[in-house]
């Protein structure tokens, strides 16, 4: 056998374990993707189910709330704020530490709402609490 037969041949056995064990692999990483996928579909139905009505339903938009800080308390790494809505119902929500003051008017983006939540840091339990993002304040003049 020549030099030039060789190189076909491993050319071509190449070329077959590509195509063999190649679409093996490509299947297997389909079905991780798969998974991912519904994962991903599992914990945006979680999502979309937490809070109650006057804390927003539509997670994906992520609307911003607002309200005038009635109270607030520092612990860990957070600030606690109760904040009252325009329909003078009240409820807390938990950001990275902020410097607020009561009568502050502020906006923020939902992230995540806790049931029972237990704040180490306060030795306090929230019956129900957001964690927020994107907090905006001005001082009510």
């Amino acid at each position: 056998m020549n030099k030039k037969s060789i190189v076909v041949i491993v050319i071509i056995i190449a070329v077959l374990l590509i195509v063999v064990y190649g679409k093996s692999f490509m299947k297997n990483n389909a079905d991780v993707n798969n998974d991912v996928a519904e994962v991903a579909d599992t914990s945006y139905a979680v999502q979309n189910n937490m809070g109650s009505g006057h804390m927003g339903e539509n997670q994906e938009a992520k609307p911003f709330y607002q309200g005038e800080v009635v109270n607030f308390e520092h612990g860990g790494g957070y600030t606690y704020i109760e904040v009252k809505e325009a329909t003078d119902m009240t409820f807390w929500i938990a950001v990275e530490k902020a410097d607020v003051k009561k009568g502050d008017f502020i906006k923020f983006q939902e992230e995540l709402v806790m049931h029972d939540f237990k704040s180490k840091a306060l030795n306090k339990t929230y019956k129900e609490i957001m964690f927020a993002s994107h907090l905006q304040y001005k001082v009510k003049e």
